[in-house]
């Protein structure tokens, strides 16, 4: 009988280190070739966008398919000879993979100093992007931006008693992000949400909200300036990376390297002022890890 996991439960089971130990496991796999991945597909049904995305991993005999849209999330959980495993509501959980795998990325990315995050939006997605971060150890410090500065504050008040950061608000994102070692872009922007001249050297961008072609958060000619640029899933890239595509035809797309590989070989070596930016998408087989790893801890418990 397949389980149904309510969201309730993904709250109380789930964690953003397995999380992120689950997403490791998986973008190893896809550097293996165990892991097949299918671009998102997007279409407008009764009025409202309809999402889909789809992996598997034959190295685990398990595939997942995430529909959502409309406010509703869900990951269908199958393995390849018992069928559906299980079907989750998937609000949180698309959060915790979303963080965890940008906290992985930040990990091999960004310098091993780094402490001080910078926080460009407030909303639903920011918290798991912090959850992440703390785990694997690179923030000690966090300075917030919003353009409703009350909700940068409560924000901050409501996520204070689950990290041990110390939190500060800020009146502009330029001012956020001056002496930030890693900056987390968490909004739907169609334009750029800092100056990239505010921007120090050394800095890792993680640009995780803009995760559509029409939408931006980061200016291109930054992009383009980067030593490494990183994203989740290459051919998801093509078709969605909204800073990527707006450098035009004459971008070399051979510079966009996926995480696989990185989580496979390590980052090459940086040089101290490196500007470092992985673009994140948010992919199906990260779906599949994280909507694994719930199964496994429900069925063990």
């Amino acid at each position: 009988m397949p389980l149904y996991v309510s969201e309730a439960r993904v709250r109380d089971v789930l964690r953003i280190d397995t999380v992120i130990d689950a997403l490791r496991a998986a973008f190893l796999a896809q550097a293996k070739g165990s892991v097949v991945n299918l671009p998102r597909s997007r279409a407008k049904l009764l009025g409202k966008s309809l999402n889909i995305t789809a992996a598997s991993d034959a190295a685990q005999d398990r595939y997942a398919v995430k529909i959502y849209g409309g406010g509703n999330f869900h990951i269908h959980l199958y393995d390849r000879t018992q069928g559906l495993l299980a079907t989750m509501e998937a609000d949180w959980l698309g959060q915790l993979r979303t963080g965890a795998a940008n906290g992985l990325a930040a990990q091999i990315m960004a310098r091993r100093q780094s402490k001080h995050v910078a926080l460009i939006g407030a909303g639903r997605q920011a918290v798991a992007q912090l959850l992440a971060l703390e785990a694997v150890g690179l923030m000690e410090r966090v300075s917030v931006f919003a353009r409703q500065k009350e909700k940068a504050e409560d924000f901050c008040q409501c996520m204070a008693p689950q990290l041990r950061a110390e939190w500060h608000v800020t009146e502009s994102a330029e001012a956020a992000v001056a002496s930030a070692d890693i900056v987390v872009t968490a909004t739907t922007s169609e334009v750029p949400v800092f100056d990239r001249s505010a921007l120090k050297p050394g800095t890792h961008i993680n640009a995780m909200g803009a995760n559509a072609a029409s939408r931006m958060e980061v200016d291109p000619l930054l992009v383009d300036a980067c030593a490494l640029l990183v994203t989740d899933d290459v051919s998801q890239a093509r078709i969605e990376g909204g800073e990527f595509r707006a450098l035009g035809e004459s971008f070399d797309w051979s510079r966009v390297r996926p995480l696989s590989e990185l989580v496979a070989q390590g980052a090459p070596e940086r040089q101290a002022d490196d500007i470092t930016l992985y673009k994140s998408l948010g992919a199906g087989l990260e779906d599949l890890a994280a909507a694994s790893a719930l199964y496994d801890l429900i069925v063990a418990s």
